[in-house]
């Protein structure tokens, strides 16, 4: 009986990991001389944290109890990964029940300043300052394996989610997934949109998606001015001069809704050789001030691109005091191995599509240009109140009702409610299948396969 024990124990050691996840938690009355494994402090050095600044393995969560926490949120902590393929978590204990509070022009609502971390489930306002609401910026480094899911951001003038590069250093392994991103971008000492990815750098050259934009909401995010000029950007998301830093990692931008942004919903320029996926967006209103090109999908000066299952409807026929026509789908510059191809535009004035220069591109096959999806009540959302909500597609679910066409043809493009269990997407970054996210915002994509619906990869 012994020699038996002592077996199954010596099996249960060489199954079990070098090391097991932890839960810390977080609290606005904590204190980080504490060692964070009990919620509520009661004697001795037992209690939680304030801030996210320890050091952590993989898999380690960190629970934030519902409160205002103090802005600048950073630094984060290192989190020790050997396998490199998980993250630890801070997450809020109730969706939308932690909140950071900008009251600074030109400081950050979070800064996430190291590796291998997600942040789910809080809300940072920026009372309209001139702020970045959440910010992964390189300080001397180049960081990676972010996730950045479930969470309500507003009021940032200077952008709502974004990366930056700092010299050489930039980052990679990017994952932003199922935010509410409103009213950001409004001030005049940058160039600012809801979500903005500039200049990411290589950390390995690895297939399979490196950054992932998914599942988001983001609208009404219209750039005040681009230093101090006339308003250039204010887009719903824009890939930005991945061509800066040489970067060759895959991106994607999948399953998104680009609502009424000063700028067009989507804009892709100068992405080198980075191969970019752009997939079922909905982008509807958008181009309200940009100074350059106004429109829904906006893509110049790339290479290596696919576009399809998209939906983009334009609401009126020009931007800008009727300086610039208002497109669903605009390709200009050099447009190279780049197919736009099964998507659907509208626009009531016929400004479906236009090709701007470049080296004779023309759209795909199988685009439906010119008939109307018919939305079931298209208008531009107000600020979110998610408070009562569960997750961001929770409280978004009036603006995807509003926002489903009723042409029937029209209703596998754009926008789709995620599923629950997991498919065969190659699209899916792997990388995200060790990590816990928040239920509903994107459908799974790890299971193993040879085929999935909706489209060809070239």
């Amino acid at each position: 009986m012994k020699k038996l024990f002592l077996t199954l124990a010596f099996l249960l050691l060489l199954t079990a990991p070098a090391w097991a996840a932890t839960q810390y938690y977080m609290n606005t009355a904590g204190n980080d001389s504490y060692d964070g494994t009990e919620a509520t402090h009661t004697t001795g050095s037992t209690g939680p944290w304030l801030s996210p600044n320890h050091a952590l393995n993989c898999g380690d969560v960190i629970t934030a109890a519902a409160g205002t926490y103090a802005q600048s949120m950073y630094p984060f902590g290192t989190v020790t990964c050997a396998a490199g393929n998980n993250v630890a978590r801070l997450t809020c204990a109730t969706f939308d029940a932690c909140k950071i509070s900008v009251t600074t022009s030109l400081d950050v609502g979070m800064a996430i300043t190291a590796s291998y971390w997600q942040v789910d489930g809080w809300e940072i306002d920026g009372n309209n300052t001139s702020a970045q609401c959440i910010v992964i910026e390189s300080t001397g480094t180049t960081f990676h394996n972010i996730i950045i899911a479930n969470n309500v951001i507003t009021g940032c003038g200077i952008g709502g989610i974004i990366t930056d590069n700092d010299g050489a250093f930039s980052m990679d392994y990017i994952a932003i997934i199922g935010n509410a991103i409103y009213g950001t971008s409004g001030g005049t000492a940058n160039c600012a949109s809801g979500i903005s990815i500039y200049e990411p750098v290589n950390t390995d050259t690895l297939p399979g998606t490196h950054i992932y934009v998914a599942g988001n909401f983001s609208w009404s995010n219209v750039d005040g001015a681009c230093n101090g000029g006339n308003p250039t950007d204010g887009e719903g998301l824009t890939f930005d001069t991945f061509s800066g830093l040489s970067y060759t990692g895959q991106a994607v931008a999948d399953n998104n809704m680009f609502l009424a942004n000063g700028g067009p919903g989507i804009t892709l320029g100068g992405n080198g050789t980075s191969p970019l996926y752009i997939r079922h967006n909905t982008a509807w209103g958008n181009g309200l001030t940009n100074e350059v090109y106004c429109g829904e999908f906006i893509s110049g000066n790339i290479a290596a691109t696919q576009e399809w299952l998209n939906l983009g409807v334009t609401n009126k026929a020009d931007c800008v005091g009727g300086s610039y026509v208002d497109y669903a789908f605009i390709a200009y510059g050099t447009v190279a191995s780049t197919v736009i191809y099964n998507n659907w535009g509208y626009s009531a004035t016929a400004t479906n599509t236009n090709v701007v220069g470049g080296s004779g591109f023309t759209f795909g096959p199988n685009n439906t240009f010119g008939t109307s999806p018919a939305f079931a009540n298209a208008t531009t959302p107000g600020a979110p109140s998610c408070g009562s909500a569960t997750s961001v597609p929770n409280c978004m679910a009036t603006v995807i009702a509003n926002f489903t066409p009723t042409t029937a043809a029209a209703k596998a493009y754009g926008y789709q409610i995620p599923g629950t269990a997991s498919i065969y997407d190659p699209l899916y970054p792997q990388w995200l299948c060790n990590v816990t996210l928040p239920a509903g915002l994107v459908t799974p994509g790890c299971l193993t396969g040879s085929s999935f619906s909706g489209g060809t990869i070239h």
